[in-house]
């Protein structure tokens, strides 16, 4: 049995071996610290409610200044510190995931101007695939539903439907 345990200590990278995940942990915090500085959570709520209100325009309904302003608040008020929590908590996963490289590389990259930009640019960048995205999974619920629910059932899954 040691002969098994040292071949695999011996495969492991060496600062594998070296680094804890303390260390780890530590290097994700001053990431995710230094992540929210730059970063706009107003601008990432917003693209959450903004299906709604395109939701709401595309049944013909128009809605005031006043009423736009008054889901904004709402969905500030009910997502801005549990999003800023969970963000937070990223320090965790990633030292569960990552390397002391990695989690430093990246901490690194953007603590940088270019780091820094890219992270103020990233909630527009998920408001602009989101409705690709959205279109993507409307498209395929239909066809994907009665399988999923045929899998669940413990049937045989119907034959999928052309897509067009």
């Amino acid at each position: 049995m040691k002969p098994l345990l040292i071949v695999t200590l011996l495969a492991l990278p060496l600062p594998a071996l070296a680094e804890t995940r303390e260390e780890r942990v530590a290097v994700a915090t001053e990431y995710v610290d230094l992540a929210l500085q730059g970063f706009d959570m107003g601008a990432v709520i917003e693209t959450m409610y903004q299906p709604v209100l395109q939701q709401v325009a595309a049944g013909g309904q128009t809605l005031s200044d006043a009423q736009v302003a008054r889901i904004r608040q709402l969905y500030l008020d009910t997502f801005t510190k549990p999003l800023t929590s969970l963000m937070r908590e990223q320090s965790q996963i990633m030292a569960d995931l990552m390397t002391l490289a990695e989690i430093t590389a990246l901490r690194d990259f953007y603590a940088t101007p270019e780091g820094r930009s890219v992270m103020a640019k990233l909630p527009q960048l998920t408001a602009a695939q989101q409705p690709g995205m959205m279109r993507l999974i409307n498209d395929n619920m239909s066809g994907l539903m009665p399988q999923v629910l045929a899998i669940i059932n413990g049937e045989a899954p119907p034959a999928p439907t052309a897509q067009p």
